[in-house]
């Protein structure tokens, strides 16, 4: 087996449940839950990647386009 390291420009959309957010918040409000984002985001990732992974940089906010 051989192991490669991938370094892809992605974007993700996640659909998580966060305290006082509705589809009109500001994406300010929405970046006052970036520990919460971030902890389930990786959650998610380690399941389909246990190998590892590293995030370099992250931005988030409300996706508008649903």
């Amino acid at each position: 087996m051989t192991r490669i390291k991938l370094a892809p420009n992605v974007e993700f959309k996640m659909d998580i449940n966060l305290d006082n957010i509705t589809d009109s918040s500001r994406d300010y409000d929405v970046q006052q839950h970036k520990v919460e984002i971030i902890q389930e985001f990786e959650k998610r990732l380690s399941q389909v990647f246990p190998e590892g992974f590293k995030i370099d940089s992250m931005d988030f906010g409300l996706d508008k386009q649903h």
